[in-house]
Parts: structure tokens; C-alpha cells; sequence
């Protein structure tokens, strides 16, 4: 009987361990099912508002800044960016999310032309050309249109003249030339190429390239406590490739539009304009989602509440912006279409003129009028970016946060 008993609660032991064992799969399996829905349900990247950030932390008082454009920049924080990961109890981590974290601040509203003149951190590859038949060093070297050269044989370079000359006296001295090359987001490379010598007996290695860049845009806000704005609402590219320009600081300017060239289906139009000679402030970056700077002075415009993507709706709104006029006014669209509000790129809604001036005008949206804010409900809310080409009337919208948080 002992014996009996005995076997019986070894076979309750041999038959608990089972149940164990399929408890903790199941453990398991909720455990992914409450990560696989956390992963789905929670989005990358969180914005929230109306954080304070403290003035230690960032912002100097009411003083506009005056700097030369080598001083240091002054301190501009409207969003901290930070990683924080979620956690189950504190203990198993679930998922690694982005947080912005935006402080509601008032800011002038834009809507005035400015001009840009600045150089490059380097010299920019825009072709590629033989200098003898058959010869053309660089392409043969892999170099390509869009790279950026910041060094030739370990010596910054900061003009094409300066690259130039590096180059021949390389050839002059029988020796390859090592250049320094940064292709797009990569690590800077070294390219090594042997100089060719032109017709002209001067050794070339075929690069034709740029090292600085002019235009205009429009001004979308102003912070009334910094002097410093933002414009264009996405990056100064290179009209070749695309690229975004990697720019050094540069020198804002006065503009005096001369001429109105209507948008047609297929053909943008244009606000050509020349530069007043009048400095008005330094650019400071370039960025996808726009331009940011500081100016010497604040126009006399009352700042008003910004808008959250949240808060942006479908239906009537205005731009302001800058015409032959001379000065900023308001002119009605419509907001057609909405896109994720989490979405921090530079094309997050769709618009339309609807104001007959402004089409009689300019026919819809058309280059210079990057940048224009986009009013709705008292509020500024974003700004025209891009147009399309085959419906000059629309183009795109981005949230005036996205433009925030290249600042910030």
C-alpha cells in the first residue's frame, strides 16, 4: 500500500509538470500578444504640447539677437526631442518611441520675401565632363554628380577655384590627387584620381562645381523673443540632383519683386526678384523642412497662437504672402486633404487657391512662395511648400510643429 501511494504521488508530480510548462507558454504568448499590439497600436514618434522649457535650457529673454555671422548662435528651443522606452511594470521594456515635446509659444506670422547668398560646406559636383579624349579623372575615379568634395589631399577646400588649383598643382607635380568626399548621409571617403592635362597644359579632372547659392523665399514666422525665423518649408536642394545643399552660414537680404511669371499646367511659374543690397539677418541652417535663420530686426506684426496637426480641418483658410505689392497679404485657399498627423515630413496636407486675385496673378501657387503661412482659425497652422506641377491651383502644405522641430 505504501509502495502504491507512493508511485501515485510521483505520477501527480510527472503529471503537474506539463501544466507548468503549458502555463508559461501561454505566459509567453500574451506577453508577445501585448508587445505585438503595443508595437501596432503606439506610433514612433509623440508630440506633446504646452511643456515648459525652462529659460537655463534655452531661451534668452527679449533681446533680438545682432551677432556677426560668426558668433555663436543664440539659444532657439521650441522642441525637445528625447527617446524614452515604454516599459510593462516598469520592467520589461516594450517598446522605443521618439518624443517631441513643444512649448505653445506665439510667433509673428510671415509672409515677406527674403533673399538667401550663402556657400557650401565644401564644393558640390554638379558634372562630369572629359578633359581629353576619352580622359575624364574624376568619373573614372567613381565620383559623381551630387557628391561633395570638403578636401583635396588632407587641405579643406571652400571654392571650385580652390579646388582647381589643388587639382593641377597635384598633375604639375606628377602625383594623384586625394580627395575628401562626403555622399549624401554616408562617412566622408577618399577618392584618389590621376589629374589629366587639357589642351591648355593645365591638369583638370573634369568636375564642374559649385560653391555657393542664391535665391529667394518667403519668411513663414519670427519669434518675437530671439529675432530668429524660419522659411521655405523645405530645404534648399540642388536643382540638378535634388540633394539637400549643405550650406555654411550665410547672409539674408532684402528683395524687390520685378516680375510675375504665371503657373501654367506643366510649366511653374515664378516670382523673380532681385536683391536690395540691404543685409537683414544671417542664415543659420538648411534643413528638409525649411530654412532657419535670425534677423536684425522685428517687423511691427503682432505674433498669434500656433496651430497643432490635430487641429488643422478640411475647409477654408488663408496665406499670406508677398507679391508686387510690396508687402504681405491674405489671400483665401481651401485645405483639401489631411494626411497622418504624425507624418514629419515636409508634405503633410494638400491645398488650393481659391482667391481669384491671386490666381488672375500667378495662376496658382508658383516658385518664391515657399514658405507662405497658412492661417486658419486665428491660428498659424503651416505653409505652402511645394506645388503641383500639372495643378498649379494645388500644391502641398507642411505643419508649422515639423518646421518647430527643425529648430528646436
Amino acid at each position: 500500500m505504501k509502495q502504491w501511494g507512493g508511485m501515485r504521488r510521483y505520477g501527480e508530480q510527472r503529471t503537474c509538470r506539463p501544466r507548468i510548462l503549458i502555463g508559461m507558454l501561454a505566459l509567453c504568448a500574451a506577453l508577445i500578444c501585448v508587445l505585438g499590439c503595443v508595437d501596432y497600436l503606439c506610433p514612433d514618434t509623440i508630440s506633446v504640447y504646452g511643456v515648459g522649457i525652462a529659460a537655463e535650457d534655452g531661451f534668452p529673454g527679449d533681446d533680438v539677437w545682432e551677432g556677426s555671422e560668426d558668433a555663436a548662435r543664440p539659444p532657439f528651443v521650441f522642441c525637445r526631442t528625447e527617446q524614452t522606452t515604454l516599459t510593462l511594470g516598469g520592467v520589461i521594456p516594450l517598446k522605443t518611441v521618439t518624443v517631441h515635446a513643444f512649448e505653445d509659444r506665439a510667433l509673428i506670422p510671415g509672409g515677406m520675401l527674403f533673399g538667401v547668398r550663402c556657400g557650401l560646406e565644401g564644393v558640390l559636383v554638379v558634372g562630369l565632363e572629359d578633359v581629353a579624349d576619352g580622359c575624364c579623372p574624376a568619373k573614372d575615379a567613381g565620383l559623381r554628380i551630387g557628391d561633395v568634395i570638403v578636401a583635396v589631399d588632407g587641405e579643406d577646400v571652400t571654392s571650385a577655384a580652390d579646388l582647381s588649383a589643388a587639382v593641377s598643382q597635384d598633375g604639375t607635380d606628377g602625383r594623384d590627387a586625394v580627395l575628401s568626399v562626403r555622399r549624401g548621409e554616408d562617412a566622408v571617403r577618399e577618392i584618389v584620381l590621376a589629374p589629366c592635362r587639357a589642351s591648355d597644359g593645365i591638369y583638370r579632372a573634369g568636375i564642374w562645381s559649385r560653391d555657393q547659392t542664391a535665391g529667394i523665399g518667403t519668411v513663414t514666422f519670427i519669434d518675437p523673443a530671439t529675432g530668429m525665423f524660419g522659411g521655405l518649408g523645405h530645404g534648399i536642394c540642388d536643382t540638378a540632383t535634388g540633394a539637400l545643399l549643405p550650406l555654411t552660414r550665410g547672409t539674408t537680404l532684402g528683395v524687390t519683386v520685378g516680375q510675375i511669371v504665371p503657373g501654367t499646367a506643366g510649366n511653374p511659374g515664378e516670382l523673380r526678384g532681385s536683391f536690395t543690397g540691404i543685409r537683414t539677418g544671417t542664415l543659420l541652417d538648411n534643413t528638409a523642412c525649411g530654412v532657419i535663420g535670425v534677423f536684425t530686426a522685428l517687423p511691427d506684426v503682432k505674433p498669434m497662437p500656433i496651430g497643432r496637426p490635430e487641429e488643422l480641418h478640411t475647409g477654408d483658410a488663408v496665406i499670406l504672402c508677398t507679391l508686387d505689392d510690396g508687402a504681405p497679404r491674405e489671400y483665401a485657399i481651401r485645405i483639401v486633404s489631411i494626411g497622418d498627423t504624425g507624418d514629419l515630413s515636409n508634405k503633410n496636407f494638400v491645398i488650393e487657391i481659391t482667391d481669384g486675385e491671386l490666381l488672375a496673378k500667378t495662376g496658382g501657387i508658383i516658385q518664391g512662395m515657399s514658405g507662405s503661412p497658412i492661417l486658419q482659425d486665428g491660428k498659424l497652422v503651416g505653409a505652402v511648400t511645394h506645388v503641383m506641377v500639372n495643378q498649379p491651383q494645388r500644391g502641398y502644405g507642411i505643419f508649422i510643429r515639423n518646421m518647430l522641430g527643425m529648430a528646436g
